[in-house]
């Protein structure tokens, strides 16, 4: 059983769909229902697998996360992919108060993992793959920033920064479930041709998009890290095109270990 979160389009969906082919039951989650709806119907027809759900999900909204358990029919769960995210150009809150992005790409995520840790210990040779970003690159750890954006507010570089952290968390999650049998791991899958690129990026998707990687291409190591044998025994790496990766291409964005377990300490608020 897999789950994937923003399956219904770009990455996730190219992710549902080499899932849905090697005979997975999978799971779309993702806030349009209209649009979830689309994605199960072609998948199933496309890939002749009926396992294939969606339900509604907004990682933002601290209590869609908490009721997602009471609304998912499944008792184990196999492969979390956490895949969804938001860039947006406008300094927004959710409910409790945090940026937008922040909340999406990072705090939900976490939430949604801790929420479904018990299905997960349940799961075979379970894991858990964050889906970061190598925009990540450009920017350093920077705990407070990262929840208090400055002003003015930067989007592209909001987005980088959450991707940083999602790094960096995926590290020592990996450690604190390693006792589980749960096996967690961070990836970034290249510039992939996807709608949130063009909707977000659009003066980078018209001179790039001759070059820019299929989703099928940007999603190939998501799915290999969700079925291959190594992933289950090598946990707590960064992932690209199938190989381990250094997760500083520049000395200064290394951060201290103090600022990563002030991280830490956030997510547990």
């Amino acid at each position: 059983t897999c789950i994937v979160t923003g399956g219904n389009s770009g990455l996730g969906l190219a992710t549902a769909h080499a899932l849905a082919d090697r005979g997975a039951t999978v799971w779309l989650l993702g806030r349009n229902t209209d649009r979830s709806k689309v994605a199960v119907s072609a998948l199933q027809k496309e890939t002749g697998n009926a396992n294939i759900h969606h339900a509604k999900l907004d990682l933002a909204d601290p209590e869609s996360i908490a009721t997602l358990s009471a609304r998912l029919p499944v008792s184990t769960v196999d492969v979390l992919v956490n895949n969804a995210g938001v860039l947006v150009d406008e300094h927004h809150t959710n409910t409790v108060g945090l940026e937008t992005t922040v909340a999406t790409n990072l705090i939900g995520h976490f939430a949604l993992t801790a929420a479904l840790l018990p299905h997960l210990r349940r799961g075979s040779n379970a894991r858990v793959i964050w889906v970061s970003s190598g925009g990540m690159y450009a920017k350093k750890l920077n705990v407070d920033e990262l929840f208090d954006p400055p002003t003015p507010f930067d989007g592209v570089m909001a987005y980088a920064q959450s991707k940083r952290a999602m790094a960096t968390i995926s590290e020592r999650l990996a450690a604190e479930l390693a006792p589980d049998g749960i096996a967690v791991h961070c990836m970034h899958p290249g510039w992939a041709a996807t709608p949130g690129v063009e909707k977000s990026l659009p003066r980078f998707w018209q001179v790039t998009k001759p070059i820019l990687r299929t989703p099928e291409s940007g999603a190939d190591t998501i799915t290999w890290l969700a079925v291959c044998d190594r992933a289950a025994t090598t946990p707590g790496l960064f992932w690209f095109d199938r190989k381990p990766r250094s997760l500083h291409l520049f000395p200064n964005t290394k951060h201290s270990e103090d600022e990563a377990s002030k991280l830490w300490s956030e997510e547990h608020r």
